[in-house]
């Protein structure tokens, strides 16, 4: 192994063990495929397939000991390519291969030399990573050139695009001497890629392509992710610059921004594709069914019977089905995207909800104030558009028949200050001197922890002493998280609008607890994944077809009875004893159960 050197490849026992796992496996002799950096599962799948593989490596990357300042160490690089590239048909690559091995020093070290003088690298502190890939991916090239006119189809798995600066040196009996700095970039195989923004993102929309490979890429997408972006190259033509023909946009991104492409370039064809998860699921089609269309010099034995699927062979009813299926396509991909377009319209009308979970400053007040004119307050003012003074105002003003609602609110990455809570009493104070009365009611409303998902949040966020002084100085406590559950309460009828109005001007900690409950009792069992529960009831009638309120964490929720067990017997009612009740939703541990 050398600078430019290779290790002994693990190809002959990937393919040994493939063969003993299936003994009627039979390797083609073509294409010859070789595979950089796949895995060793998705190899002997290849190779369980029928496909002649040769496993190598753009190499791995070393960790090196280098502790301390003026610490260095000889490394050589560790790619491994077949001798013979040159005459392979296929090249897969997937650069955002990140295996680390531990540093060796006798890996780092000629075995066999000629000569007085040898070449290394030389990786010195800060770097503790070496990482040769982009220099494997500079000597590829080498090989890559020396194809010819061949024919050749390269599968390549992108990563970001990023350069490794390396430092030479020349070893000889009595020094080392540093000779040079220079620079490789892991896209340095082929020449030239129309590399654009790095960007990482999973949202992915495949462009309109030949159907068979956009049935393969619509199978891989779901779980795929990319971190690069590539622009459309041009030509010259004309007197103006226009797309590159050649070069086919594949996939793009929620930005419109090209994340996977093809190009043709003479005798080469090229394939750039985002990680997908299921590499060697994706590889195999792509070989039986996409690449002996593409290049069938390259599969003589994938092409011997491909005439049958060409129109002047069709079988009978062959023409009329594919019509039938093309127009089932045509028609599902218009419903499709009339239930996108709903599916967004009905986000954007109800995107305040999410606001009041996510949003601080403007954003939150703007969200805030939809949800009061929801709720069903007229007159409603957001105070930073009616006074622009630099006295410190309230952020939004709700007018009562009886009174005054100010309202202070924010968005915050913790929990609220003690001065967070109480601010609001000191605008409630000024409002009352304004208009000589008291009929000026203060709340304060809190986005806390927004960074969390609210089921993670602090649920109260309030300390008791700041609970007890809101309930003192005649001030309300609320969260945006207390808002949204709201919502949907109101939705289902639990409570109505009027009612969480007139909560909203109480004092302390607001609550929006549902009024005139009976008690049923908190479920002793659970069976059937919550749609079965048994429970103790004493004097409290429950019938089939009863509506109930399950609550769990001071939130709300309807269900409906929709069979009741009393003593081994199914029954209608049941007024007291242990019951089994049927519910048509499922509830979970320490919910309680209320009667309306």
């Amino acid at each position: 192994m050398g600078i430019f050197g290779k290790k002994e490849n693990s190809t002959d026992e990937i393919k040994m063990n493939s063969i003993k796992e299936n003994e009627k496996n039979e390797i083609n002799d073509r294409p010859q495929i070789c595979c950089l950096d796949i895995s060793k599962e998705d190899t002997e799948l290849l190779i369980n397939s029928g496909f002649n593989i040769y496993s190598g490596s753009l190499g791995k990357k070393v960790r090196v000991p280098n502790s301390q300042q003026n610490e260095n160490h000889q490394v050589l690089t560790n790619f491994d390519f077949p001798p013979n590239l040159h005459e392979y048909d296929i090249t897969i690559i997937d650069l955002d291969c990140s295996q680390t091995i531990e540093y060796k020093p006798e890996e780092h070290i000629r075995a066999k030399h000629t000569g007085k003088s040898a070449m290394a690298l030389l990786s010195s502190y800060p770097e503790t990573i070496f990482d040769p890939r982009p220099l494997g991916s500079f000597n590829l090239n080498s090989h890559i050139r020396k194809m010819g006119k061949k024919s050749h189809i390269f599968i390549i798995f992108t990563t970001k695009s990023y350069e490794v600066e390396y430092e030479l040196v020349e070893i000889t009996e009595g020094y080392i001497k540093r000779k040079d700095v220079f620079k490789k970039g892991v896209y340095s195989f082929i020449n030239y890629v129309p590399i654009s923004e790095e960007k990482y993102g999973k949202e992915l929309m495949i462009t309109d392509i030949k159907t068979d490979l956009k049935n393969l890429l619509l199978k891989n997408i779901k779980d795929a992710s990319y971190n690069q972006t590539f622009y459309h190259p041009t030509n010259w033509e004309n007197n103006k610059n226009v797309p590159d023909s050649n070069f086919i946009p594949l996939i793009k991104n929620s930005d419109d921004e090209i994340v996977s492409f093809s190009e043709a370039r003479e005798n080469f064809l090229l394939f750039f594709f985002p990680q997908l998860k299921l590499k060697g699921d994706f590889l195999k089609e792509f070989l039986i069914n996409i690449g002996p269309n593409l290049a069938p010099e390259l599969f003589p034995y994938s092409t011997a019977f491909s005439w049958k699927y060409d129109e002047s062979y069709f079988l009978p009813n062959q023409k009329k089905l594919i019509e039938e299926k093309k127009n089932i396509q045509t028609e599902y991909n218009l419903k499709l995207k009339s239930k996108d377009d709903e599916i967004s319209s009905n986000y954007e009308h109800y995107s305040f909800l999410h606001e009041i979970l996510i949003e601080t400053g403007d954003k939150l007040v703007d969200a805030l104030f939809k949800y009061l004119k929801w709720i069903g307050f007229e007159k409603v003012k957001k105070m930073d558009e009616e006074n622009s003074t630099s006295v410190l105002e309230e952020d939004i003003q709700v007018e009562l028949e009886n009174g005054l609602v100010v309202i202070e609110c924010k968005g915050i990455g913790g929990t609220s200050t003690d001065s967070d809570c109480n601010q609001i009493a000191k605008i409630k104070h000024r409002r009352s001197k304004e208009r000589n009365s008291f009929d000026v009611f203060a709340l304060y409303i809190v986005n806390h922890q927004r960074y969390l998902p609210p089921l993670k949040r602090q649920n109260p966020p309030f300390t008791v002493n700041q609970r007890n002084d809101a309930l003192n100085e005649e001030r309300g406590l609320l969260t945006t998280w207390q808002l949204f559950n709201l919502y949907f309460e109101i939705e289902e009828g639990i409570i109505n609008k009027e009612y969480a109005r007139n909560c909203l001007i109480k004092f302390g900690l607001i609550e929006f607890r549902p009024t005139d409950l009976t008690l049923i009792d908190e479920p002793k069992e659970l069976f059937k994944e919550g749609y079965i529960c048994i429970v103790n009831i004493n004097n409290v009638e429950l019938n089939i077809g009863d509506k109930i309120l399950v609550e769990k964490n001071g939130n709300f929720n309807l269900a409906t009875i929709e069979s009741i067990q009393l003593n081994d017997k199914q029954v209608s009612t049941a007024i007291n004893g242990e019951v089994g009740l049927k519910l048509n939703v499922p509830i979970s541990k320490k919910s309680t159960l209320w009667k309306k």
